[in-house]
């Protein structure tokens, strides 16, 4: 058993996707070559809305996990929603998200949103856990839910195959024991990343009045060869802070759960880790890349598929717009 330095557990999780799409629709409809998106991006399904909003995504999401816990919206202290797409500019995406759920008008808990992109999941967890040590907090909702088929465009294939929609949430409750929960967590930032994975257009800096809709304006920009080469760069420095002082190392830990950032990225990891690639969570072919709710729908996979069990640890890891990488380690009761 590791050093827990922020004591919960996870008594909860639960996931939502809409409607499937194949990559073979895909590629017929915008003149791919035939088999390109599994060569490439390594995605045969992936689910895209047809009129569901990233409100009506998590609050399903959240409402399985709540099952899941045996818990009820009413259990609730602290709802955190994490992602980066949002249904509005305001009001916050927790607002709508509890709106949308059964009871949310009646409910009393704190609520609302955090967005570091693709780590906003791991930033959310963190943030809950630390609330957790506080003994009038004894349950937080997470809630990670992603819309990424709106803001991607035909022209650039990587992006267009690449990205699916989805939601995933847990409980968090706090752990008398003490056995359980965060054993580190970091976040670190490279600016020089900063236009590598980007939307221009739609808030102060370029708004909606003064630009027409364009597709290098309005949809998502991805350098994926730019990520790469950071990922490349900063990862190595990164993994051997982040394991010093935990008293363990990347391969003696039970599970990886990264995020589902592309072919390329989950399949270096086990080489860098020196872990067995089924030992790291890999739901890319069937859910591509889902921004921040990538982590928890492979943890709700991992845990629903009973392989996670009681004493296993767990490293959550990943990279976001920024460019950041950021990871959290947990210790499973």
């Amino acid at each position: 058993m590791l050093n827990v330095h922020k004591p919960c557990r996870i008594t909860g999780t639960g996931m939502y996707v809409p409607s499937a799409v194949d990559s073979e629709a895909i590629e017929a409809e915008h003149g791919l070559p035939s088999g390109w998106s599994m060569k490439n991006s390594g995605v045969r399904t992936r689910h895209w809305i047809q009129s569901e909003t990233v409100a009506d995504l998590g609050s399903r999401a959240a409402q399985k996990a709540l099952d899941d816990a045996g818990a009820a919206l009413k259990d609730i202290d602290v709802l955190i929603t994490a992602g980066g797409t949002s249904d509005q500019h305001i009001p916050s995406q927790a607002a709508l998200t509890l709106a949308r759920m059964e009871g949310g008008d009646r409910a009393k808990c704190q609520a609302f949103h955090v967005d570091t992109t693709c780590l906003s999941f791991i930033t959310a967890f963190r943030l809950a856990a630390d609330m957790l040590q506080d003994p009038e907090v004894q349950r937080v909702l997470v809630v990670a839910s992603e819309v990424a088929s709106v803001g991607i465009g035909p022209a650039n294939w990587e992006t267009l195959t690449l990205f699916g929609d989805g939601a995933a949430a847990i409980v968090l409750e706090s752990s008398p024991s003490g056995d359980t929960g965060v054993v580190k967590h970091s976040h670190r930032l490279y600016t020089e990343g900063v236009r590598a994975a980007e939307i221009p257009g739609g808030c102060v800096a370029n708004w909606v009045e003064d630009y027409a809709f364009s597709p290098e304006m309005h949809h998502f920009q991805m350098d994926g060869r730019e990520l790469l080469r950071l990922t490349l760069k900063h990862f190595p420095e990164f993994i051997a802070s982040f394991f010093d002082g935990t008293g363990t190392t990347w391969s003696d830990v039970s599970w990886t759960v990264p995020h589902q950032a592309s072919k390329t990225g989950l399949g270096v990891i086990p080489k860098i880790a020196h872990v067995a690639p089924d030992r790291v969570v890999n739901i890319l072919e069937t859910k591509g890349n889902c921004i921040s709710a990538s982590i928890p729908m492979a943890l709700h996979h991992l845990k629903t598929n009973d392989r996670l069990q009681p004493g296993e640890s767990v490293l959550f890891i990943g990279t976001s717009a920024g460019y950041s990488i950021g990871a959290l380690l947990y210790q499973h009761g």
